[in-house]
């Protein structure tokens, strides 16, 4: 596999590899987790946040396709970008509009709203200042739009290059995490089409970094409050040659978030949370696509560090759950340099064992010769964690998956497990970024009791949504 540059790394795990599932809040196994439209089934949204819009380049959009009995259907979307009726701001050049979504019911009507992050928005003359906006779910779907303030408009830019939310203080009320690269914040609920929220509270990194890579929530306790994980980089010499990786985890309290006392995680560039043993307190999985040349926390090809959820929280001791590489026993395939394993993750119990299973994206994979194709993993989740039995490969020369694969396709820059049929059997949707030189496009394998199946998969990208099929990353930030 040839060598790519770290600015090329850099771009992929802080763009399109964070929006994590980034995610997103840790949700039931089966069930709707985004119902934008009240309807009961599971809804999917993404971003195309460098698409042009309007002739402004890299202005970005956001799409939902709403799900139903057979499915993701793509004649059933919705299609939003800052030129949108009742949207605040305007689709200009690098605004990014879609770099980072975050779906919760953040005014509390029962219907799923979206917050969606603009990092590259002017605001007025603070060039890059960026901005966050609500659009708020109905029941026709997502429609109009509420700009969350920024807390702190002079002390950093790029607001809203992450997100994240959930119940941090178990008041019922939806919060949101929102971060301005190195500047993480919660503002807690309630929201109101007015633009009002909760207090706020600044996240303080353990130690002074210069980079927030990735947010998630989810309940590593099992208190019925929301917990935050976040990785960040540190400088590693006065000269800020090097980096190092870290991450930490903050509970949620009554109060908010317990800044005081956060726990140490392992450094990557992608998150996840959810029960994969089944014992009822999440599981905190993290990846990391960096080398250890770019990265001293990095590895070869990547890896997946799963870190045990407790009554306590999360357990980090000398033995994580799981440390996973293509190496390890029971992971297909082999750990090569810069394969990308870890770039995106999803935990949900494919196959109605009660165990949480784990996606893995592995976006730079080569396929027989073909360089930078990219792959995806499905383990299985058991009473002892991630299980080292029946793990499965997903590329686009799998029989059954929609296309074949090309060369830096890039298949696995996103991943989500999520129910759309509410079969109780998660679908698998998996986005290829740079599909056909960077229009990008989704896959969907269809739920079943014995986890997902490549018969009936289906495959769209923007022309699917009547949008112009050019540069993009048109699946970006999936989440549901």
């Amino acid at each position: 596999m040839r060598k790519r540059t770290l600015l090329l790394a850099t771009a992929l795990t802080t763009g399109l590899l964070t929006a994590l599932p980034q995610a997103a809040t840790a949700a039931p196994a089966t069930g709707p987790t985004a119902d934008f439209n009240g309807d009961g089934y599971g809804d999917i949204a993404f971003a195309a946040p460098y698409a042009k819009v309007d002739g402004q380049g890299m202005a970005g959009y956001v799409a939902v396709v709403y799900g139903g009995a057979t499915g993701l259907d793509p004649a059933k979307h919705t299609v939003i970008s800052q030129n949108t009726a009742g949207v605040p701001g305007a689709a200009e050049a690098e605004d990014a509009f879609g770099e980072a979504l975050a779906p919760a019911d953040l005014n509390g009507d029962g219907y799923t709203d979206l917050a969606v992050g603009s990092p590259g928005e002017d605001v007025g003359d603070d060039v890059d200042g960026g901005s966050v906006t609500v659009l708020w779910g109905s029941a026709t779907g997502l429609k109009n739009g509420t700009t969350v303030k920024d807390p702190a408009v002079s002390g950093h830019d790029h607001w809203g290059n992450l997100l994240t939310a959930g119940d941090f203080d178990g008041d019922g009320r939806a919060d949101l995490a929102a971060s301005a690269y190195a500047d993480p914040y919660v503002i807690r609920g309630g929201f109101t089409t007015a633009g009002s929220t909760g207090a706020v509270q600044r996240i303080a990194t353990p130690e002074t970094s210069y980079s927030v890579d990735a947010l998630a929530a989810g309940d590593t306790n099992n208190d019925g409050r929301s917990d935050l994980a976040l990785t960040y980089r540190v400088r590693l010499n006065e000269d800020e040659t090097g980096s190092w990786s870290k991450g930490a985890a903050y509970l949620g309290t009554a109060s908010g978030l317990d800044t005081a006392l956060p726990r140490p995680l392992n450094g990557g560039t992608s998150l996840a949370l959810g029960d994969i043993d089944g014992d009822g307190y999440d599981e905190i999985a993290i990846g990391n696509v960096l080398s250890k040349e770019n990265d001293h926390s990095g590895s070869l090809g990547g890896k997946v560090v799963v870190i045990r959820g407790s009554e306590g929280g999360p357990v980090n001791g000398d033995a994580p759950m799981a440390e996973l590489t293509q190496d390890s026993e029971g992971v297909p395939g082999a750990d090569e340099a810069d394969d990308g394993f870890g770039s995106a993750l999803s935990i949900a119990d494919t196959n109605g064992d009660g165990h949480g299973d784990l996606a893995i994206g592995v976006v730079f994979e080569d396929v027989g010769t073909t360089e930078d194709t990219g792959a995806t993993l499905l383990m299985n989740g058991s009473a002892s964690g991630v299980s080292r039995t029946g793990a499965r490969t997903f590329t686009q020369a799998t029989a059954g998956v929609p296309g074949s694969a090309e060369a830096m396709d890039y298949f696995g820059t996103d991943v989500l497990l999520a129910d759309v049929t509410k079969d109780g059997h998660p679908e698998f949707m998996i986005t290829a970024g740079f599909e056909d030189e960077g229009i990008g496009a989704i896959t969907a394998l269809r739920g079943s009791a014995t986890g997902p199946v490549t018969d009936g998969a289906r495959s769209f990208g923007p022309g699917s949504l009547g949008q112009t099929r050019s540069y993009g990353a048109f699946g970006a930030g999936l989440i549901g």
